[in-house]
């Protein structure tokens, strides 16, 4: 096994190159509406028009700006409890990113293309895949004491809340796939993660 790398200034560029990378996506996000204004002035159309004929793009835009949002606080609190760090979980940063530089992709295809198996899969299947990669890094960083931070490690709640959003993103998919009708509406499984969890985390207390 390799051994730690536990430099501050290593895991501040780590950390640094992540968030560079999640807010450049971010704001890739926008640009299709951008690109829309002058098609739109040439039409003579006006304000109202863009949120009336192109109402896909702007939902695709909303939900995945709160979709990379949520993934980045996720990351962030994630890196709170981390003292160092090792090749396996730079690796996973990495596969972590590509999942984030890749969402405004299946946002465009989702805002232009008629939903289909395929679409579906595409958008939520990389949602799916990023949050699945962050479970699997906060696995690694509560057992593996090399890079946990001792004085503030991993909650088990963070846990919880780390592979309940992984599952919910999975069924999502699943749902998604399995039922055209359903489609992208198949994201509002997410909404169920917060009571779930506080269920299970009674459960838990209690047991």
């Amino acid at each position: 096994m390799a051994g730690p790398m536990a430099t501050t200034r290593g895991l501040d560029r780590l950390v640094n190159f992540t968030d560079a990378i999640v807010a450049i996506a971010i704001t890739l996000l926008v640009l299709p509406l951008v690109d829309l204004v002058p098609e739109l002035a040439a039409e003579g159309s006006t304000m109202a028009d863009l949120f009336v004929r192109h109402r896909e793009p702007l939902v695709a835009f909303l939900v995945s700006f709160a979709v990379i949002g949520r993934l980045w606080f996720a990351h962030h609190q994630l890196f709170e409890h981390v003292a160092g760090y090792t090749h396996a979980l730079v690796w996973l940063s990495l596969l972590w990113a590509l999942t984030i530089v890749v969402l405004p992709l299946p946002t465009s295809v989702m805002a232009e293309l008629a939903p289909s198996v395929g679409t579906v899969a595409f958008y939520i299947g990389t949602m799916a895949a990023s949050s699945v990669i962050l479970t699997a890094m906060t696995l690694l960083i509560r057992r593996d004491r090399r890079i946990e931070d001792a004085s503030n490690p991993v909650p088990p709640r963070a846990v919880l809340g780390s592979v309940s959003n992984a599952a919910a993103f999975l069924v999502a998919l699943v749902i998604g796939t399995a039922l055209p009708s359903v489609g992208y509406w198949a994201l509002l499984v997410l909404v169920l993660t917060g009571p779930i969890e506080a269920v299970v985390g009674r459960s838990l207390r209690r047991g």
